[in-house]
């Protein structure tokens, strides 16, 4: 398993402080400026420079010394919540060169990768006052990334071609449940080593430390493993 970021708590508190000692600094300053107090205004406006650049030293340096990881199939990459976590891994995998009903088949125009990823509510990441009460997840981005660096979006509509429930990534899941959603993917022939990686959408995480949205930093990605992909001319 993978966590991003790791102690989420912390990095939260840690960003929340600094931009708060931030804020605090810029009030005095103005408010000395207005008062012609040239003394204390340019100690608040150093305050606020100094918080700022330390903060963006530790976020790209923490970046700077990430690496990115592929996780193997079946592992779990990890996202801190409010209040919990909630994982994601690959339960299965298969390729095709068409998919839909037989009396009209969708055609590839490459190949389909199709995804099955699984998503948990961990219950042991919670305090035991939480409650079972649902938790709607973030908002995610997923993509497949090639060797060449390559991203590719899901086709939705060629998902709901499929047999099969597929449940929304956005749906509110409780302690302890999970549910499945298939992914379509219309690869060109030429992409090699799909990896998949799942992320925050969210604009906040790119200034959290350790977040691998944050700048420079390394991805998590989950491998779909080269024995998992069947190639196959099928109908689903």
């Amino acid at each position: 398993m993978a966590e991003t970021p790791r102690y989420a708590h912390l990095v939260t508190l840690l960003f929340l402080g600094c931009g708060f000692v931030t804020f605090v600094c810029l009030v005095i300053a103005l408010v000395a400026a207005v008062g012609r107090a040239r003394t204390v205004a340019k100690f608040a406006v150093g305050g606020a420079a100094l918080m700022a650049i330390g903060y963006a030293t530790l976020l790209f340096g923490v970046a700077f010394a990430s690496g990115n990881q592929t996780l193997p199939p079946g592992n779990w990459k990890y996202f801190c919540e409010a209040d919990c976590h909630i994982a994601y891994s690959v339960e299965s995998v298969q390729e095709a060169s068409t998919l839909g009903q037989e009396a009209k088949p969708i055609t590839a125009r490459g190949r389909f990768v199709v995804i099955r990823l699984k998503t948990w509510f961990d219950e042991k990441s919670i305090a035991p006052f939480r409650g079972n009460s649902p938790l709607t997840p973030d908002p995610r981005t997923v993509k497949l990334v090639d060797d060449a660096g390559r991203y590719f979006s899901p086709a939705p509509q060629t998902a709901t071609s499929l047999s099969g429930t597929s449940t929304s990534l956005t749906t509110p899941v409780r302690p302890g449940e999970s549910y499945v959603t298939i992914l379509v993917f219309d690869l060109p022939t030429d992409a090699h080593n799909p990896r998949l990686l799942i992320s925050d959408s969210e604009p906040v995480t790119k200034l959290l430390v350790d977040h691998e949205n944050s700048p420079l930093h390394g991805k998590i990605y989950l491998a779909l493993g080269a024995g998992s992909l069947n190639s196959a001319n099928t109908n689903r």
